[in-house]
């Protein structure tokens, strides 16, 4: 888990879905990463206080279900900021964009998301826990805004500044 860098600040997690699904997965992968259940009781309490007790059941289970396909397919670590940051990293942003994708049936966000986080490797069980995730919370009145390709391809191809000497 990184600390966050930025001294600013970033509307786009004033909107609850995008809150639940980013901060969701940042301690859904922290829970893996340092194995402390706390992370994964956080997110358990963030989604009861969201959409309530029975149905945070079927959210946090789907959300486990995508973390943890994209844990089996990744080749290096997920990064993430801490949760309740307000700003998102590249991972970040490929997470919440994946869950946008498939609630707007954009499969060109969709398969761009699934390849940068997955490789290429079979993205079968990824492509389904993500639409299972994504179902549910739509489901659950949960609605992400859209993303477009261009945007997410915009925020996650951009050079990384270089510090010169």
């Amino acid at each position: 888990m990184n600390a966050c860098p930025f001294a600013g600040y970033c509307g786009y997690l004033d909107r609850p879905a995008e809150q639940l699904v980013v901060n969701g997965f940042r301690l859904w992968v922290a829970g893996y990463q340092t194995g402390e259940i706390e992370h994964w009781s956080e997110a358990w309490n963030l989604f009861a206080q969201r959409v309530g007790d029975s149905r945070a059941r079927t959210s946090v289970t789907q959300l486990a279900y995508w973390v943890r396909s994209i844990f089996l397919w990744r080749s290096d670590p997920i990064r993430c900021f801490a949760s309740g940051c307000p700003h998102i990293c590249r991972d970040e942003c490929l997470a919440v964009s994946m869950i946008s994708a498939c609630q707007n049936q954009d499969s060109t966000c969709l398969e761009f998301c699934l390849g940068r986080f997955c490789g290429f490797a079979d993205r079968s069980e990824p492509l389904e826990a993500a639409l299972s995730f994504a179902s549910v919370l739509d489901s659950q009145g949960q609605r992400l805004m859209p993303v477009p390709c261009e945007v997410v391809r915009g925020l996650v191809e951009t050079p990384l500044p270089r510090t010169y000497h």
